[in-house]
């Protein structure tokens, strides 16, 4: 459970959780949405290869910015003793795209981790900055170019509503440190789901530059509105799926 596959439990969003500006087409819905979490890992004692859990994204339109945050926990294996993982994760991103702040904390049997940050894009095509300062203090060039998740993931599925099927972006979430990763995505399948279009996609994510392949892997079925109705996430040693199973609208910001 210290791999990075359950540590998304992303911030989908990571990872992919999408935001709105009035230049955008698509209606993004403030929501909290919960998941049913399963859990096999691939290695080690065959007694905590498998697991379960839930997980609760929660996604607000603050006006000029998305409010993203995550609860979780996970307990692998059976028993009394059976070890457990928890993440309480919160980001702020400026529709604009121009700067994210973020904080992460996870839980387990090794003790706890905080990090947290924030990035800037420099407005002249140039490096921004990121700015780590917890748990050491780290500064790094963001790439030009980068994107923060929610930007991605508003990119994606308005290329996707276009016909388009491969996507190459580089994005910062502040998972991995003052690293930004590339994401590669793909469109599977495109289908409807209450009402809504729905598309399925896998990302890949590369975060270490000497792997020949993806660091993780992830799978979605995303809808129009930004909720999703299922993702998987893989490594070389963990699979993660989640499932949804309540959906409650939010109201919006009252800008």
């Amino acid at each position: 459970m210290k791999s990075r596959a359950n540590r998304k439990t992303f911030i989908a969003l990571l990872l992919l959780v999408s935001m709105a500006g009035g230049a955008h087409a698509l209606d993004m819905l403030s929501h909290r949405a919960s998941y049913h979490a399963s859990v096999q890992i691939l290695r080690g004692d065959p007694a905590t290869r498998a697991g379960e859990g839930f997980v609760e994204w929660r996604t607000e339109d603050h006006c000029e910015t998305w409010l993203f945050s995550e609860v979780s926990m996970f307990r692998i294996g059976s028993g009394g003793d059976a070890p457990e993982f928890a993440s309480n994760q919160v980001s702020f991103e400026a529709k604009d795209g121009s700067w994210y702040r973020f904080q992460n904390e996870f839980e387990g049997p090794g003790g706890a981790e905080l990090s947290s940050g924030e990035a800037v894009v420099d407005e002249a095509d140039e490096p921004g900055r990121i700015v780590v300062d917890e748990p050491e203090t780290l500064t790094e060039d963001l790439p030009v170019g980068a994107v923060f998740p929610m930007r991605f993931t508003i990119d994606v599925l308005e290329r996707a509503a276009t016909g388009e099927r491969f996507m190459n972006h580089v994005v910062f979430d502040g998972m991995d440190g003052p690293v930004a990763s590339e994401y590669t995505t793909f469109v599977q399948s495109v289908g409807e789901s209450d009402g809504h279009k729905t598309w399925t996609m896998k990302v890949s994510v590369f975060t270490e530059p000497e792997h020949i392949g993806p660091d993780l892997e992830m799978t979605a079925s995303i809808r129009d509105d930004g909720v999703i109705d299922a993702i998987r996430y893989e490594d070389d040693t963990t699979v993660t799926t989640l499932t949804l199973q309540e959906l409650i609208e939010l109201p919006p910001g009252d800008c």
